[in-house]
């Protein structure tokens, strides 16, 4: 198969969706034709002035063997798109097809030689509603990964609540996002489950990364960017509860600042709390080795891929008391549910703190699971199995 894949960023940009989509790529690349197309190749927060006005220019590169088209738009086309900027958020579904439609002109020579366009959505831009209408122009499917998050409903959204709709293929991370969809209108048989899997590196090596920071004592992991809904906010708050029973612990917080998240941190001076940012990949999983456990308390996601990052090295893990979070963390079998509140959480950490060889049984259980559901291959079958059924082959 010829595989187009869209998204507003990609590899080397950090960030889920683009690693996620990239390690797919890789899988499914090795039996198949596959291009990548995105507005940026790094990290930006300007989502539609970066994807419009102040696009940068057009770059073609490769990355692990995956082929990647940076769009570029001339002058013309972007004085064509300021017109429709001022109405975009108030009136989105009279300003996104005009957008988009600038948009598709960049795509039309990919997809002529596409079998089909698969778009994983990120934000609220105009390229997966080009996609969809790439797809419709030369007739092939549009295979649609919403990241779909509880916010994204209402009068705001309904450009992309139809686009959900009207996908060949919908492309879910839980079954609590599907009966979501299927809430918002959309097919119930049109709607495929897969996953995340772990981004980790080859070998991991425990002892080289609680040196590097002198860490002997029990260690809570957090990983993640550092948005508020994280709940990196009350697990800093739930640290002096801990404290209270087991003094020694140490908190590591890894993952890149958002907004003023880095002053959150000046009111902790704490020893015992390390605030590291962002981190390689190698540094990451040296961590996830090195932690006695996980703790990300979110209160909003699609699936919550660093549980089964932590699992893959047999770490027992806290997560939000969410829908989707429920679909991956089983409560009390390979982690615990907790409500984004510092006593339950820390509760949560004291007990697998007090009780060594039931977090060990709980992490194992996350590592079986991970092998059984969550590997690369497995996930990759699962989206090629999608890609055949709406080709009908």
């Amino acid at each position: 198969m010829r595989l187009l894949y869209t998204l507003t960023s990609y590899r080397p940009a950090l960030g889920g969706a683009q690693i996620h989509t990239h390690l797919l790529a890789q899988h499914l690349a090795e039996h198949h034709a596959v291009q990548a197309v995105c507005h940026w190749d790094h990290n930006r927060s300007d989502w539609l002035l970066g994807t419009t006005l102040r696009q940068p220019p057009a770059r073609d590169y490769e990355i692990d063997t995956i082929s990647v088209h940076r769009l570029g738009f001339s002058w013309t086309e972007k004085l064509r798109m300021a017109i429709w900027l001022p109405l975009y958020y108030p009136l989105m579904q009279v300003a996104l097809p005009p957008i988009a439609g600038e948009v598709a002109r960049h795509l039309h020579p990919l997809a002529q030689s596409a079998d089909l366009i698969h778009n994983v959505r990120i934000g609220r831009e105009g390229l997966s509603y080009a996609s969809w209408q790439t797809a419709c122009q030369y007739d092939i499917p549009f295979v649609f990964t919403p990241v779909h998050h509880p916010r994204w409903v209402g009068w705001r959204y309904r450009a992309y609540i139809e686009l959900y709709r009207r996908a060949d293929a919908v492309i879910a991370l839980t079954p609590s996002e599907k009966s979501t969809l299927i809430d918002l209108g959309v097919a119930p048989d049109h709607i495929h489950v897969t996953g995340i899997g772990p981004v980790l590196a080859e070998q991991a090596d425990a002892q080289r990364f609680r040196r590097q920071y002198g860490l002997e004592a029990p260690m809570v992991l957090f990983l993640g960017q550092h948005y508020p809904y994280k709940g990196f906010r009350q697990l800093l708050e739930a640290a002096p509860l801990v404290w209270q029973h087991h003094s020694d612990t140490q908190f590591v917080f890894i993952g890149p600042p958002v907004k003023d998240s880095d002053q959150v941190f000046l009111a902790y001076t704490d020893s015992r709390i390390h605030h590291l940012g962002p981190v390689d990949l190698q540094a990451k999983t040296d961590a996830l080795a090195a932690c006695d456990l996980l703790c990300v308390p979110s209160s909003q996601e699609s699936f919550g891929g660093v549980f089964t990052e932590a699992w893959s090295l047999g770490k027992p893990v806290v997560g939000g008391r969410i829908p989707a979070v429920a679909d991956v963390v089983y409560e009390g079998t390979d982690g615990f549910l907790v409500a984004q509140d510092p006593d339950q959480i820390a509760e949560r950490i004291c007990y697998l703190l007090a009780y060594p060889e039931r977090a060990q049984a709980m992490g194992q259980a996350g590592q079986a699971k991970v092998q059984q559901h969550y590997t690369w291959p497995t996930l990759a079958q699962k989206t090629e199995q999608v890609y055949r059924a709406v080709l009908g082959i």
